[in-house]
C-alpha cells in the first residue's frame, strides 16, 4: 500500500495510509496547531492537493484541500480529519496479516503489516562475529541460482543456540552433555538496495556469503598449487622451459587471502604470467 491508498474500509468508507510519524489524535479543524497537522498537509501536498502552506497550522485552506480530497475518495467532506479517518505508518506498508473479520465491530487490531522492503536475516555463527560488521558487503544467492548484492545494516548483541545444540533448549545443559558455545549464533540483518534482484520471491531460503575482506591487485593461484617445504613456508612449481616433462623449479610465496579454493601469493620470484604447476 502506498500514500493515498485505502487500508480498510469501515461502514464502506476507505481508511487511507498517510506517510508520517505522528497519528491522528484529535479532529483536526481550522486554527489547530500540531505536528499531526503538519502530516496531514505534508500528505496533502504530495498528494497534489493545494491552496495552503505546508507548516503546523491547520487553516481553512487545509480544511478546504481536506475536502476536495474527501470527495475523491468518496467519504463526506467535512474539512476535518480525526482518528480513525486515516492510518499514519513511516511509509509504504505490505499487510502481513488479516485480523479483523468483514461484518464484525471495528473494534481491537485490524491488520498486521511490515515495511515494504524485503530484508535477508542470517544466524551468524558467533566465531565470525569479528568478521562482520554494520556496511559489510555481501551476495545473496536466490533458490532459482540468481544473485543479489547486499549490505550488513544491523548485529545483533544477544546469542542464542539452535534447539539441542548441546543443551535442553531452557539455556542450561542436558544431564550427560555439555553446552556447545560455538553453536551460538547470532542474528544478522541485510539489506538488499537492488530489489528487483529478489524477483517475486517474498520469503525463501537463501545462501549469504559475506566479504568481511577484499583484496585487488593480487597474484592467486590454485590452492593444491601450493608444496609445503621442508624448512618450513611453501612454493609453487613454475613450469619448466625445457624439453616436455623436465622439472620445473619451485618459488617460495608468501601466503595472503584465500578464497574460493585459490589463494593469494608474492615473493621477489612471483610474477604475473608464470605458468604453474597444479597437480590433478
Amino acid at each position: 500500500m502506498e500514500r493515498g491508498k485505502p487500508v480498510y474500509a469501515v461502514d464502506e468508507q476507505p481508511v487511507p495510509l498517510l506517510y508520517g510519524s505522528t497519528p491522528l489524535y484529535r479532529d483536526l479543524s481550522a486554527d489547530m496547531d500540531g505536528q499531526d497537522v503538519r502530516v496531514v498537509e505534508d500528505n496533502l501536498a504530495a498528494l497534489g492537493y493545494t491552496g495552503f502552506t505546508v507548516d503546523d497550522h491547520y487553516t481553512s485552506g487545509t480544511a478546504d484541500a481536506v475536502r476536495k480530497w474527501q470527495r475523491d475518495l468518496g467519504i463526506p467532506d467535512t474539512g476535518i480529519l480525526g482518528p480513525g479517518r486515516a492510518v499514519v505508518a513511516p511509509g509504504a506498508r505490505r499487510v502481513a496479516t488479516v485480523a479483523a473479520t468483514p461484518g464484525r465491530a471495528a473494534a481491537g487490531p485490524v491488520l498486521t503489516w511490515t515495511g515494504t522492503e524485503r530484508t535477508v536475516a542470517v544466524d551468524l555463527n558467533v566465531q565470525y562475529e569479528d568478521l562482520v560488521q554494520t556496511g559489510t558487503k555481501a551476495t545473496v544467492k536466490l533458490p532459482d541460482g540468481t544473485t543479489a548484492e547486499a549490505q550488513v545494516t544491523d548485529v545483533g548483541t544477544a546469542a542464542s543456540a539452535p534447539p539441542g545444540a548441546g543443551g535442553a533448549g531452557n539455556g542450561r545443559p542436558a544431564e550427560g552433555t555439555s553446552a556447545r558455545p560455538q553453536d551460538a549464533t547470532l542474528p544478522v540483518a541485510l539489506a538488499v538496495p537492488q530489489q528487483d534482484r529478489l524477483g517475486r520471491f517474498q520469503a525463501a531460503p537463501v545462501e549469504v556469503t559475506l566479504v568481511a575482506e577484499t583484496r585487488s591487485n593480487v597474484l592467486a593461484v590454485p590452492i593444491n598449487a601450493l608444496v609445503a617445504l621442508r624448512e618450513g613456508g611453501y612454493a609453487i612449481e613454475v613450469v619448466g622451459t625445457g624439453p616436455p616433462g623436465s622439472p620445473g623449479d619451485y618459488r617460495p610465496v608468501t601466503l595472503g587471502m584465500f578464497v574460493n579454493g585459490r589463494v593469494e601469493v608474492s615473493g621477489p620470484d612471483i610474477a604475473q604470467g608464470l605458468a604453474v604447476v597444479v597437480p590433478r
